[in-house]
């Protein structure tokens, strides 16, 4: 069904930047709140089937208004010890990735911003169709249990 392949494709209208760092997930994005004055907030667990189980990634999710429009970042655990979630692109030697729904499109400044906190040692922007995280990340924005900050 290539139409709905297309279809699919075109809905998910978001960036997705990869970041290698050494500090756990509360601390990367306590980092990255203090550095670039964001609000990440723990938002829920993603449990992704491996070959061997399960494994579990923490997304910290931030959301705001500004004068360039509407942004939500989500930071999502993309290595452990149980599994990853972009396996692509390079994407498997990164710890973290951050999901990108920009209404301004300036992902180039924030992977700038990022790449400048502290204990962030790389970061690189990755194709979302490409990534090997697209059916985990899709439909991340309507996820039931991501909660509306006003």
């Amino acid at each position: 069904m290539q139409w709905l392949d297309e279809d699919f494709a075109d809905s998910c209208d978001f960036a997705l930047i990869g970041l290698s760092s050494h500090l756990p997930p509360h601390r990367i994005s306590w980092e990255l709140n203090q550095r670039l004055e964001w609000h990440f907030r723990f938002n829920h667990v993603l449990e992704i089937p491996q070959r061997s189980g399960s494994s579990s990634h923490a997304i910290f999710r931030f959301e705001a208004q500004e004068d360039s429009g509407h942004r939500t970042l989500y930071l999502i655990e993309n290595k452990v010890p149980g599994g990853i979630i972009a396996r692509f692109q390079g994407a498997a030697a990164l710890d973290y990735l951050i999901q990108v729904f920009d209404d301004s499109n300036a992902v180039d400044e924030v992977r700038q911003q990022v790449r400048g906190v502290r204990g962030v040692n790389y970061t690189q922007e990755l194709d979302p169709l490409q990534s090997g995280a697209i059916e985990h990340l899709a439909l991340m924005d309507l996820s039931k249990a991501s909660v509306q900050v006003g």
